[in-house]
């Protein structure tokens, strides 16, 4: 079904830095205006990564229906191409139920799904393999000798061995330069979210972030995020990307003895926070998102925007 079907239904990105209480929000919203929730959250796509990446709970999910939550198995990762394609045959669903609320502090995730993404084709693993071997063995002049006599125009750096590599493997993969494939997906922008939207956020103060974040580390602690964590070592999984993101990486080196137990807690709460001026960062180049701040727009008065939004005329 295409997403032409579906003009006159509606999204509502809900938005913000972790620890902003924007998927309680978003909950009660769901609730109100008796729609699904989805989920745009890199580390709560994944099962078995519940404790640290704050998903839903089964009696929240109770509530209202939950989508993309807990369905990707190790050892596969994420991407952005995939959460797309996940994404719209997520639309095809007759019985979801609109409004969508979709939710999640992974701001390139978002940004994708608005404005779709620069898509490069997989290369063979191989060509890949022998194209790192050549650089690693010659030095990046003859690759990027190779690079300039195919594509006079790159503005790839003679040094730069990754770009050069990243390259010559879409010429040799499919005869075509960068700026191809550039083209390719400026003049397609197939991937484009085509349903009206509204976007909405929730800002905190520093230190009411603080203590929720503070709150949050000690609640998963308890919770057993340290057992979550061992499950995946004990089977293979150390190095699984997702163990790298913020929380899980810290208990992962307490496993491995690289941290003492008196400093888990501590750890984790200064990473968090490192992570979220990173995530507000991101999010204050977004000028369409309303947000709610203390002392400024106020939730109640941004629900009256989304009952305006709600109850526009149809597309």
């Amino acid at each position: 079904m295409s997403q032409s079907q579906f003009r006159n239904q509606k999204i509502i990105f809900v938005v913000g830095s972790t620890a902003s209480g924007k998927s309680q929000w978003a909950l009660s919203l769901a609730e109100k205006y008796s729609g699904s929730i989805v989920n745009i959250d890199s580390i709560q796509f994944y099962e078995g990564l519940c404790i640290g990446s704050a998903a839903p709970t089964l009696l929240e999910k109770k509530r209202v229906p939950h989508y993309l939550y807990n369905y990707v198995k190790a050892p596969i990762e994420m991407t952005a191409g995939q959460y797309l394609r996940d994404f719209y045959a997520l639309l095809e669903n007759m019985q979801l139920k609109f409004p969508l609320f979709v939710v999640g502090g992974t701001g390139f995730y978002i940004q994708a799904l608005e404005k779709g993404m620069f898509n490069i084709p997989e290369v063979d693993s191989n060509l890949k393999l022998q194209i790192e071997k050549e650089i690693n063995e010659n030095g990046c002049q003859q690759g990027y000798d190779e690079l300039i006599a195919f594509d006079p125009a790159s503005k790839v750096h003679k040094n730069d061995a990754y770009r050069i590599g990243r390259a010559l493997e879409i010429k040799r993969a499919f005869g075509k330069t960068m700026s191809d494939l550039q083209s390719d997906f400026v003049s397609s922008k197939k991937d484009t979210l085509k349903l009206p939207f509204l976007k909405i956020g929730k800002q905190l103060d520093k230190k009411v972030l603080f203590q929720h974040v503070t709150d949050r580390t000690q609640t998963m602690l308890r919770d057993g995020i340290i057992d979550e964590v061992k499950s995946f070592v004990t089977e293979g999984y150390a190095d699984w990307a997702p163990l790298k993101s913020v929380g899980y990486f810290q208990v992962l080196k307490f496993i491995k003895n690289e941290m003492k137990v008196d400093s888990l807690s501590t750890e984790i709460v200064q990473s968090t926070m490192q992570l979220i001026k990173k995530q507000k960062t991101w999010f204050q180049r977004d000028k369409a998102v309303l947000w709610s701040t203390e002392g400024g727009r106020s939730e109640s008065e941004i629900e009256q925007k989304i009952d305006l939004f709600m109850n526009e005329s149809k597309m």
